[in-house]
């Protein structure tokens, strides 16, 4: 079989999204990459371009594997009929690397990411010369066919959804708290409520007393295969230990089932001890771990 490859267009985002959505559907989850991730991901890069630096290869008009290169890393998709094009995307991915000089680099290194399920690609990157990294991060899911426990809020707090350019200032306000230090702007956040896939009722918010954003959940919704993904969550540091990122939570698998998701995912990192007890807590299992693997060039 051949592949064309090229570099990524704007008009290619739709079938990416396609691509995705098909990778769930034929192989996960786990997945390296939902609908959801990728419209976040596009919207708080601090170059709103530059995922025009991305590459994909084509079947035909059938799109079949894309990679995002960064300054040291590379996020790859490539569909389950065509495991051999691992090798093609990590060649491609060395040379752009090698191309890019930086004057502080000892030694010129590249990360990719790798499913522990994903046997094709792992053994591209082992014949290629990478080392796993301790470093992973948990794919987990959770039924939302399961019980679901009522929000539970402290005296004074309540649950809303986000009211579109009214409320970014507050709502870019507890991001960046939450995860501090945090490069995440009011622009960019502007630019995720009309990304494809962004649903203003579940982008939702636990407010304070005093009215201030407290807490937060902005969850995906994939209707062509019935599932939701948060990305992201967190909760004020002036707010914590209250129950309220899990208040937020349960109100986001009350929404997600009600538009007819069976299932919610979340990624977390294996050193984020705060967040893995939390979505432990809730319900969340792993379903796999995608591991960082370095190569120096």
């Amino acid at each position: 079989m051949e592949f064309r490859n090229r570099p990524f267009e704007q008009d290619d985002y739709p079938t990416l999204l396609t691509l995705s959505r098909e990778i769930y559907r034929l192989a996960g989850p786990p997945v390296y990459a939902t609908p959801g991730d990728l419209d976040w991901w596009r919207c708080v890069d601090e170059d709103p371009q530059a995922i025009l630096g991305a590459h994909v290869w084509m079947d035909g008009a059938r799109m079949v594997a894309f990679i995002w290169p960064f300054p040291k890393s590379v996020d790859m998709l490539v569909h389950p009929d065509t495991p051999e094009l691992n090798n093609a995307l990590l060649t491609w991915a060395e040379d752009n690397r090698r191309s890019i000089v930086s004057a502080d680099e000892e030694t010129q290194t590249l990360r990719a990411w790798s499913l522990t399920q994903d046997g094709a690609r792992n053994k591209a990157l082992l014949l290629r010369g990478y080392v796993r990294q301790e470093q992973f991060f948990y794919f987990r899911g959770r039924s939302l066919d399961a019980p679901i426990p009522a929000p539970a809020l402290p005296d004074g707090y309540t649950l809303r959804t986000v009211a579109g350019e009214s409320d970014l200032v507050q709502r870019v306000e507890v991001h960046r708290d939450a995860f501090s230090p945090s490069k995440l702007t009011v622009e960019k956040y502007r630019r995720a409520l009309v990304a494809p896939n962004y649903r203003p009722d579940l982008d939702i918010v636990a407010v304070a007393p005093d009215g201030t954003f407290a807490a937060f959940a902005l969850a995906w919704y994939d209707e062509a295969n019935g599932y939701g993904i948060f990305e992201p969550v967190g909760c004020h540091s002036a707010h914590r230990r209250k129950g309220l990122a899990s208040a937020v939570l349960n109100e986001g698998f009350r929404r997600l089932k009600a538009l007819g998701a069976h299932v919610a995912h979340v990624n977390s990192y294996n050193d984020n001890t705060a967040a893995n007890a939390l979505y432990q807590s809730v319900g969340f299992r792993e379903q796999g771990r995608v591991y960082a693997w370095v190569k120096e060039l």
